[in-house]
Formats: structure tokens, sequence, C-alpha cells
């Protein structure tokens, strides 16, 4: 979260494991690699992988090391507040999507996120932040389910529950894996 009050408002760089700050990467394209290494995560998965996101020195306490660098990730907001059932529904791949958030960036923010750094929290406040593009209609097509049917409009719910069906098949996320599309190219 970003603190306005503050005279110094730079954006955090680094993290406190066991009361030693350790100065850490912070633009957006690590921290995108970051959560598709947390996708992949598994028992056997090295704390050491994540050691790419730290600039000079390395806590020995990986663990700490990984708990501290999971809470920059997260970057957890107070709002808005959690008040229902969360879906585990994947709604966005940084992999198979990023022509859409690149064109959505570029045209909003004028945003070049090739070209231009950004800071891994300035990146998802504005990505949150985006409205009226293609990348918005992907996952509102993702998250879509089917309404209920009212007895004076059922024809037309039929419809529109065909369409919102056909839409998130089309743009649905289960059973493709990224790695495979960019092996492809």
């Amino acid at each position: 979260m970003l603190d306005l009050t503050k005279v110094d408002r730079s954006r955090q760089d680094l993290i406190w494991v066991e009361g030693v700050e350790y100065k850490i990467k912070t633009l957006f394209p690590y921290w995108l690699t970051f959560d598709k290494k947390l996708a992949e995560i598994n028992k056997n998965t090295s704390l050491d992988e994540f050691d790419y996101l730290y600039e000079i020195n390395i806590p020995e306490n990986r663990q700490a090391g990984f708990d501290e660098l999971y809470k920059f990730y997260e970057n957890k907001q107070f709002l808005p507040k959690d008040i229902g059932e969360k879906s585990n529904i994947k709604v966005i791949d940084w992999n198979i999507d990023s022509e859409y958030i690149y064109t959505a960036f570029l045209t909003q923010y004028k945003i070049n996120l090739i070209k231009d750094d950004l800071h891994y929290h300035d990146f998802i406040s504005l990505f949150n932040s985006l409205r009226g593009h293609k990348i918005n209609e992907i996952i509102e097509a993702r998250l879509w389910t089917k309404s209920i049917e009212y007895k004076d409009n059922k024809k037309l719910k039929e419809a529109e529950n065909k369409l919102y069906e056909s839409r998130k098949e089309m743009w649905s996320l289960e059973h493709i894996e990224s790695k495979k599309i960019f092996e492809m190219k």
C-alpha cells in the first residue's frame, strides 16, 4: 500500500528478515515470474528458486525470506473487503493475456510495458484500475456464471446465458499451459 502522507513517498525496495534489511528487485516482470512460480510450487520446490529477487545479499533463513517476499508480492490492501466466497477461477495469465494487458496500459496510461520500468506495486495498482479494455471483457467472461432464469424473460435469459457461456469457453484458461504456448513460437 502506498502511504501518501509520508514526505518520502518512494516505493518499497527492501524487505526485513529477522531484523536485517535486504534490497530486492521491484520491477514488475520479476514479480509476474514470482506469481508463475507460486502457481507451480510444490513440496519439492526449493526456496532457492526465489533468490533471483534479491539484489545483493540473500537471507540465511530462506523460509523467513520467502514469507517477506510473499508479503511484498501480496501487497495487502484494506479495501475492498472480503465479503463472500472467493473464486478459485483463474482469471488472468500474465503470458497468455500479455497483448491485451500491454494494449490496455498503452492506451489508458500511455505506459509501454516493454520499454518502461514500472515498480510491481505500481503495475498492480494500475492493472486493478483498468476499465473499458478487452482484458476487462476477458476477465468478465472467465468469471461469468449462469444466470437464474426468470419466468417473464426466459428466452432472453437463455440467449444471454448462451452468449456468456460461449464467451467464457472462448477465454477460459482451463487446460492451457502458457509454457507450451510460448515454446511453440
